[in-house]
């Protein structure tokens, strides 16, 4: 007892002091003071020995028990000696409470919670890599590394440094962190003093070397004593020395982090350390975060301000995404006036750009090293915002304008262009861009560059805005350079001269854009012009432009003109035709004898005169590449001149095809810069490689013609090759035989592509291999004979090397069986990415064990696999393997990670065709999920599980993560699941496993049963987001379900026999029930289920069945999970598919007596995240929802239900019964409202539909069960009426669409559709109200004769009152018994209502029924304020709109549509007023409006129709709607695949043509491709034959006096299309000739069977046509047909004296316009397009005189017109040209 009391005396003693020691030590962590080395380790013994004295407390005096007596007293005891030791060393620890070294790591325990992996990264998404990559560095690997981050001034360096180093701080990577700022002039002396300063040192020397020394000396011992150091040298602008810092070398477990704008500088550094380095670049931010980030700033919410919002966006935008230019700009920008934004966009638009975002870029222009470098960033200022800019052309430029000195060729600039822009890209004033050979500006270095070269006494003149709103003000004669992009310019200024203009550069002119007389006239230091796009160019000439115009750029001009006078440019040096579609190159191009560069890529069938080559004497670089088979035209003569020309040309860019396609005496020593091809084209280059340019040989030939043509001699420069060379029979057979070093002999090569070498054994010896340093790139395919890629004389050549290879390829090598013939060591170093297709030979991929074959000559039947053991492939990212027939695995099955390291890098595995794979992964896959991100397996046919696991195999204490994120599998044939776990698991090895998993989509996987098996049930995928079954079967399987049991987000497509089979090796009984355990996807966000054939119920939620084995209640799951709520069943699904469930009897199958229904709209829940619902083709489900379910799913937005052939209600009151009675009845008096955001509701093809919600309908015969339906709000769970939108189709048993009990209630319906629903009697119930106030109904439930009267039940005053206050759009057709839409009374709640139609409804008699009690109360005058479009058509009973003796105002109404209304009297009995509405639409179009909406009619009226001229055919009532005739029709617009006039095989009859006075304009088109023609199968077909009829026959047979003139006088455009069946728009005759005086446009499109447009006698009166199309006509063979009759031809001579354009295009037929012997006269005539005409052979046979004509786009381009179009036409032909 006594060491007992002692104990607890020294406890509190000890308590005392140890307290007192913490608060000194929390004192000195504030102020940032000292804390001795032993402290913190003294008080954790402290608290040790504490808790020891308390057990010993905790026993017990045991005063009966002597021994424990004695027991604890000895313990005490002891402890009391522990406490007294610790007392006194205390005492012994000295506190200085000296100030702790700024760079001293904090001594506090590191935080657990530090932000990890760009946790920390300010949310911005677009940091993270860049941050992970640094964090990644900077984690301590014992090794020194210097980590640079660069990017950009403003960008967000310095904020990613201070994040790094506090999330170093806080996971204590190091003990110390030393901070320094560099900036731009560096001071060695203060930079020593900082770091000394942070190490709690004193430096006392004075000179540089001697501080240096004894910094190097403090880090030495510091190293030695196995500290960790980060030093952080921030914003350096130059070199820093690290000698100079104590740091060079950088001593291990070391880092130097770096922020700096120029990465140039940071790898030098990072030399001198002589470390590891990374370089981490900083780019702008994404456009999402930026604009967050701005209006965080701002602090303006701008969901408030839509304005503000606009303006702000753009701002951002502006600002380029760069984090600094934002900040500063929202800073300015708080709490200001809405004019204060507009100016501050107006002025960034302007490139006016903030002071302070201008400091930050001038500063690193200001540290550009050279002039060189400063002008080429000038240059790029020339190009508009976001723009590719070609290195290539800034050569050009650069070239042309002398800015770079000591180059004597353009070889030489271009590599001092690149060296300056490299420079520049490393400064990061320039950015990487997506195109190969191109660079970027950002949008404000830009506006600085602009706002540099636009001041001065030379200002550069630069807009690629908006060119109209360009002040001519800005335009200065002393402008140095110009750059202008031309859309919607018509004219250059031409007041103004430009002497001091050296660079023009103009893009995006139309051939409208006009240039003043002598535009090149004082331009006498002009040195460069470059047009880029300009449809007809200026060219420039010697005598009036500047003779030191150096650079000459046309790029994809129109230039089919003469453009000989560039001849003249004599000092002409860059030439460039690049895509401008020349044709022919003039002799007096010869005359440039300066041109050291001459640019025809592109230039299609170009043809080369004589001479010219040779006369280019001094031309170095020769561009000719086309990229398709009609590459140019090269003569003899040609090739003889490229001969002797190429004894000089540094680049040549050149196709070598067809009979002459050899480059015989052609000369390639001296090309250093070349892209050539022999028997093919090159291939075309690509958006992103538009600019890139790699030394290339595209070599199609055989081995002997290879030597012959010299082409050998440049492989030792080539870096792309493609070859397929007959006779070759390995690579070392075509290099030449003065090679003295083979392995040099491709030293250069990056991409290499072998295909169809019919000889090929094997690709290289060992030696060649082996120099392939550079290759990157290894294709090899369809070589027949191919055994081995290496072929080695034995196996002492070594270790085989492909240094560089990050792509393989190997394609259908039937005989390949290995990478070598010998057991030679493989590396692969770089090996990203493989691909493996069409390999019999292999059964494996990866060897079990060392099996190689020893020679070549190894029987091809012993298999063995792709790789042997030595080969080594550490980096592989991506495995795919295609079609290989005997591949049965990839990794051996018992295959382990201490096996093998090679393929722990594998990110992407896709498997194909392989019919014979069983294992696509070993028994312990783990090693491999750590970074495998994606899966796709199909048309592999004997898989039955993609994991098969074996626990046994995996070690408990590996630590294993997976990167797993989608798993893909198509038509799999005997796929039963895709994982199966054997043995004992372990839970957490298995969540980790596969918890990254997001996506799973299992496509025609007939026998697949499985996603989430038994043995899979301790696993938690938290993430996965979408799971899509395609469960196609071609066999009938046991009857099962897709089960989701409560706390089990299993999906489960299996029958209950096949899981237990699984689990237990045997089939018992079927009827056993076992639902798998708990597995929880619970991030599942979308589920696709389809072809699924024997399901069920896709989710059970507590099943109800007393007898199942696995019927569980919320009571015991409550138990089980200790009282707490039990895990949320699918709390994130948004999206649910469902298709051809055959079988499917529920979705949702639950026991509702059972269910907890949540109380408030707060409460998080199963399913509440669903917002969409989609089912097709699900023939035997019966209803979609029970009216609780409605509960649990607040947020569903849409459900479509579509060819479900059982459905009768989407929503069931069938749940409503005396067992759960009680829950509806609670549910309704809780706060959450059924489907409260129901949006759209699609329903298509049920032909069983009775109502949308259960209740529409009761049956029951006692009055006091329907009224206590009404009272327990059965109202409630309607879900249609909160949907905005519906769409009925095909619904034949349905009666009526919105019950009565919910008419009141659609207060949010904005859109009702409904088309071909033949029973519906009402669309909105209504009840008559008795005088003793129940309702009378009548029932029509399902459209049948038989109807029965309902029991009358009270209902409160408002049930039956429509209101459709947001109602926009209805639209009702082909509804054959409906009789009215509206009853009078809704009519005043129409106030939204824009669009109305109703069509096709037989019974239809009234839109308006009158409301007999609504009548005395409405009011007088109907105003519908919105409604624009009203359309009733095809409405044979319909007697008017409403038979009331109201008087309505339409006040917006512009669109009326009315025909087929054959009944109708009267539109409404009282005055309609239509102030907008100017026309009445009809089938045939548009007429003129007299009476408007007040017509009255009677039936003597309708009787006589059949009198008037306007029903001389037969169902014209039908087209037209009385009062509406020919006469005023002013319009015909038929393009609609369903218009009525297609069916008609005349439009306007003989009869009726004196009747077309006002017509003004006639369209008829249609596009047969139309698609919802062709899913309601309507037949495409037009009847059309003739537009206007002209009867034939005598004057008996007509009415109209002989040779009578129809004259058309306003008619002015026809536009005709898609009509297959027409044969005469218009014939003339000896009786009847049709004249259009007015007519000013003519299109005619797609009609197959039309032969002509015109007759001749009728040409004459087509004095006003401006403009003529016609196209795709297969038998138009004149667009002017002669007319036989002599007596009606016209003159000898037709003026056109209007036309201005004639377009004929596609017209197979076509022999020429007119083939009579007239002459025409086209004096306005400026274009003509003749394309695809092959068969034309004369414009007219006559004369044409065409004064106005420049140009004629053909076939093959625009061409430059000196002749007629006759004498045009012929010449082209003579050459060979087809039209």
């Amino acid at each position: 007892m006594k060491y007992v009391r002692n104990m607890n005396t020294k406890i509190k003693l000890l308590d005392d002091i140890s307290c007192d020691v913490k608060k000194h030590m929390e004192t000195n962590n504030r102020s940032n003071l000292e804390i001795p080395t032993h402290v913190p380790g003294w008080l954790e013994e402290v608290e040790k020995t504490k808790e020891k004295a308390q057990s010993i407390l905790s026993i017990g005096n045991g005063c009966c028990n002597l021994k424990m007596r004695y027991r604890a007293g000895r313990k005490a005891f002891k402890t009391t000696e522990e406490m007294e030791s610790l007392i006194d060393e205390n005492s012994k620890i000295t506190w200085s409470d000296a100030q702790r070294p700024l760079g001293k790591v904090n001594s506090k325990i590191a935080s657990s919670s530090a932000p990890s992996d760009g946790e920390s990264q300010n949310h911005f998404k677009s940091r993270e890599k860049s941050f992970k990559d640094a964090f990644k560095s900077l984690q301590q690997d014992h090794k020194s590394k210097v980590i640079a981050i660069c990017g950009m001034g403003g960008v967000g360096k310095t904020t990613m440094m201070e994040q790094l180093k506090k999330t170093a701080e806080d996971k204590k990577f190091f003990d110390w962190i030393v901070k320094v700022v560099i900036g731009q002039k560096t001071n060695m002396l203060s930079i020593q003093q900082d770091v000394a300063e942070y190490m709690g040192t004193s430096l006392t020397e004075t000179s540089v070397a001697a501080r240096a020394d004894r910094l190097r000396i403090t880090f030495g011992k510091m190293s030695e004593k196995k500290e960790k150091l980060l030093v952080i040298l921030d914003d350096v602008w130059e070199t820093i020395e690290l000698k100079d810092i104590g740091l060079s070398p950088l001593p291990n477990s070391f880092k130097l982090l770096l922020t700096s704008r120029n990465e140039s500088i940071c790898k030098q550094i990072a030399v001198e350390a002589n470390s590891e380095s990374t370089l981490v670049r900083v780019d702008v931010m994404e456009e999402p975060e930026a604009q967050n980030f701005f209006w965080q700033i701002t602090g303006v919410s701008k969901q408030h301000d839509m304005e503000l919002n606009q303006i702000g966006s753009e701002i951002v935008r502006r600002c380029g995404f760069l984090p600094l230019a934002i900040k500063l700009i929202a800073k300015t920008l708080q709490f200001q006036e809405v004019f204060v934004w507009r100016d501050t966009f107006q002025r960034l638009k302007k490139k006016n750009l903030d002071e302070n975002v201008q400091e930050v870029i001038k500063i690193s222009y200001n540290y550009i090293k050279t002039e060189e470098e400063k002008v080429i960033f000038l240059l790029c200022g020339l190009f508009p915002d976001d723009f590719n800019i070609p290195i290539e052309e800034l050569t050009r430029y650069a070239w042309g304008l002398q800015l770079l000195s000591e180059v004597s060729t353009l070889g030489e600039a271009r590599d001092r262009t690149k060296m300056c822009v490299q420079n520049l890209r490393n400064a990061n004033l320039l950015m990487d861009s997506d195109c190969i050979g191109c660079v970027k500006m950002h949008d404000l270095v830009l506006a600085f560059v602009i706002s540099r070269v636009s001041k001065g006494h030379h200002p550069w003149i630069i807009n690629h805005g908006d060119i109209s709103k360009w002040s001519r003000a800005e335009v200065k004669e002393s402008c140095n350079r110009i750059s202008i992009t031309c859309t919607g310019m018509y004219e250059f200024p031409g007041d103004s001269k430009y002497p001091n203009l050296s660079l023009l550069r103009l893009m995006d002119g139309d051939k409208s854009l006009k240039f003043p007389e002598g535009f090149y006239e004082r331009m006498e230091n002009l040195e460069v012009i470059a047009y880029e796009k300009m449809q007809y160019p200026l060219l420039p000439r010697s005598l009036e432009c500047s003779t030191k115009l150096r650079t000459l750029i046309l790029h994809k001009c129109l230039l089919m003109f003469d453009f000989s006078v560039i001849g003249e440019l004599l000092n002409l040096e860059v030439l460039s035709f690049a895509h401008c579609g020349i044709r022919k190159l003039p002799s007096t191009i010869g005359k440039l004898k300066k041109l050291k560069l001459l640019d025809l890529t592109g230039c299609v069938n170009l043809r080369i005169d004589d001479g010219v080559l040779k006369d280019l004497v001094n031309l170095e670089e020769l561009y000719m590449r086309v990229a398709d088979e009609k590459a140019i035209r090269f003569t003899d003569s040609n090739y003889a001149e490229l001969a002797e020309l190429s004894k000089h040309l540094s680049a040549l860019e050149i196709e070598f095809f067809g009979n002459s396609g050899k480059p015989e005496n052609v000369l390639f020593t001296k090309l250093e810069r070349f892209r050539i091809s022999m028997g093919c084209g090159l291939v075309a280059n690509t958006n992103k490689n538009m600019h890139s340019f790699d030394n290339t040989l595209r070599l199609v030939t055989n081995k002997n013609e290879l030597l012959e043509s010299g082409m050998k001699e440049l492989f030792e420069k080539t870096e792309v090759l493609y070859l397929k060379v007959d006779g070759m029979n390995n690579l070392e057979e075509v290099l030449m035989e003065s090679v003295r070093l083979p392995q040099q002999a491709f030293n250069n090569l990056r991409v290499l592509d072998v295909f169809n070498c019919a000889n090929l054994r094997y690709l290289f010896t060992v030696p060649i291999a082996n120099g392939l340093m550079n290759l990157e790139r290894l294709t090899v395919s369809q070589c027949p004979v191919l055994e081995v890629l290496a072929h080695s004389e034995n196996s002492g050549d070594g270790v085989i090397k492909f240094q560089g290879l990050k792509f393989l390829r190997l394609d259908r090598l039937p005989k390949l069986i290995g990478l070598c013939n010998t057991a030679n060591v493989i590396e692969l170093p770089q090996l990203v990415e493989l691909e493996l297709d069409g390999l019999p030979n292999f059964s494996s991929i990866y060897p079990e064990k060392t099996s190689a074959t020893s020679s070549m000559s190894s029987n091809a039947s012993a298999i063995q696999p792709f790789f042997n053991k030595q080969m080594l492939i550490p980096k592989l990212e991506k495995l795919g393997i295609w079609s290989m027939d005997k591949l049965k695995e990839i990794w051996p099955y018992q295959f382990s990670s201490s096996d093998e390291v090679n393929a722990c890098m594998l990110r992407e595995i896709h498997v194909r065709n392989c019919d014979n794979i069983v294992n696509l992964f070993p028994t312990n896959p783990m090693f491999l999920l750590g970074r495998l991100e994606e899966l796709d397996v199909s048309n592999c046919g004997s898989i039955e599980v993609l994991f098969n696991i074996d626990m046994s195999c995996v070690g408990e204490t590996e630590e294993y993560s997976s990167s797993l994120r989608k798993i893909k599998v198509y038509n799999l044939g005997k796929l039963r699941e895709l994982w199966r776990m054997k043995g004992e698991s372990s839970s957490d090895i298995l969540i980790r496993t596969f918890q990254a998993v997001e996506r799973i989509e299992i496509e025609e996987c007939e026998r697949f049963v499985n996603v989430f098996t038994p043995t899979m049930t301790n696993s938690d995928v938290k993430t996965v987001m979408k799971v899509s079954i395609d469960g196609r079967r071609t066999w009938e399987e046991t009857r099962g379900n897709i089960e989701l049991v409560q706390n089990n987000q299993e999906i489960n497509v299996i029958s209950k026999a096949e899981i237990i089979s699984e689990v237990d090796g045997n089939i018992p009984d079927v009827e056993s029930s076992i639902h798998p355990k708990p597995f929880h996807v619970n991030h599942l966000q979308r589920l696709d289920v389809r072809d699924c054939k024997d399901v069920e119920v896709v989710f059970e939620i507590e099943s109800s069945s007393s007898n199942s084995s696995s019927s569980t209640d919320f009571t015991t799951t409550l138990h089980k999970y200790n009282h707490q709520p039990p895990p949320l069943l699918l709390p994130h699904l948004t999206y649910l598919y469902l298709i051809n469930m055959e079988r499917m009897s529920d979705v949702w199958k639950c026991n509702w007596k059972k269910l907890v229904i949540p109380q408030n709209q707060s409460q998080s829940y199963s399913f509440h995240n669903l917002t969409t619902i989609y089912m097709n083709n699900c023939k035997s489900i019966k209803h979609l929802f029970s009216p609780v379910m409605g509960k649990l799913l607040p947020n569903l937005k849409g459900v479509w239900i579509d060819e479900c052939d059982g459905i009768d209600e989407v929503v069931s009151n069938k749940d409503i019964n005396d067992e759960n009675e009680e829950i509806i009845s609670s549910t309704h008096t809780n706060t959450i409202s059924s489907f409260p955001l129901i949006e759209f509701l699609f329903l298509r093809s049920l032909p069983r539909l009775k109502s949308i919600d259960g209740g529409t309908t009761i049956t029951t015969t006692s009055i006091h069960d329907q009224f206590k339906c009404s009272q327990v709000g059965v109202a409630s769970w309607f879900l249609c009426q909160y949907s905005k939108k519906i769409y009925i189709e095909n619904c034949p048993a349905l009666s009526r669409v919105f019950p009565s009990n919910v008419v009141g209630r659609l207060l949010k319906l904005e859109e009702l559709r409904i088309w071909y629903c033949k029973s519906i009697v009402e669309i909105f119930e209504s009840k008559e109200i008795k005088k003793d106030g129940v309702d009378s109904t009548t029932n029509v439930g399902d459209g049948s004769d038989d109807t029965c009267t309902a029991i009358t039940i009270p209902r409160s005053a408002n049930m039956t009152l429509l209101q459709l206050p947001n109602l926009t759009i209805l639209k009702i057709e082909r509804c054959e018994v409906l009789e009215y839409i509206f009853t009078s009374s809704t009519l005043e709640s129409l106030k939204q209502l824009k669009e109305l139609t109703v069509a096709e409804c037989k019974a239809m008699q009234v839109i308006v029924k009158e409301d007999a009690e609504h009548t005395e109360t409405s009011k007088s005058i109907i105003v519908f304020p919105r409604l624009k479009s009203l359309t009733l058509v095809d409405l044979p009973d319909l007697k008017g709109f409403f038979l009331g003796k109201n008087e309505f105002r339409w006040k917006v109404l512009e669109m009326v549509e009315m025909y087929g209304c054959p009944q109708m009297m009267n539109f409404t009995s009282g005055h309609s007023m239509t102030p907008k509405l100017k026309y009445i639409h009809t089938a045939y179009g548009k007429h003129s409006l007299e009476c408007g909406l007040n017509f009255h009619l009677t039936n003597a009226t309708h009787e006589d129709e059949t009198q008037l001229p306007m029903c001389s055919t037969p169902d014209m009532i039908k087209l037209l709607q009385f009062p509406w005739s020919f006469s005023n029709l002013v319009e015909v617009d038929a393009h609609k695949y369903d218009d009525k006039l297609f069916e008609s095989r005349i439009i306007f009859p003989c009869k009726e043509l004196l009747n077309l006075k006002n017509l003004e304009k006639l369209s008829i088109t249609r596009k047969l491709k139309d698609f919802i023609l062709l899913l309601r199968k309507i037949n495409g077909e037009s009847k059309i034959e003739e537009v206007f009829e002209v009867a034939e026959g005598t004057n008996e047979d007509v009415d109209i006096e002989t040779q009578s003139v129809v004259v058309f006088e306003k008619l002015k455009e026809v536009t005709l299309g898609g009509i297959y069946n027409l044969k005469h728009v218009w014939k003339s005759n000896r009786w009847i000739v049709l004249n259009f005086p007015n007519l000013t446009k003519v299109s005619i499109e797609s009609c197959k069977l039309l032969g002509h447009v015109f007759s001749s006698c009728m040409v004459g009166s087509l004095l006003q046509l401006q403009e003529l199309q016609i196209s795709k006509c297969e038998s138009m063979d004149v667009i002017v047909k002669q007319v036989e009759d002599s007596e009606t031809r016209p003159t000898t001579e037709v003026v056109f004296p209007c036309l201005k354009s004639i377009t004929l295009h596609n017209l197979p037929n076509l022999m020429g316009f007119c083939l009579g012997k007239e002459a025409f006269e086209w004096p306005s005539l400026d274009t003509l397009k003749i394309k695809y005409c092959p068969k034309i052979t004369v414009f007219t046979n006559g004369q044409s005189t065409t004064p106005e004509l420049k140009l004629i786009d053909t076939t093959f381009g625009l061409c430059h017109v000196t002749e007629d179009p006759n004498s045009f036409i012929n010449t082209y032909q003579q050459e060979g040209w087809e039209f």
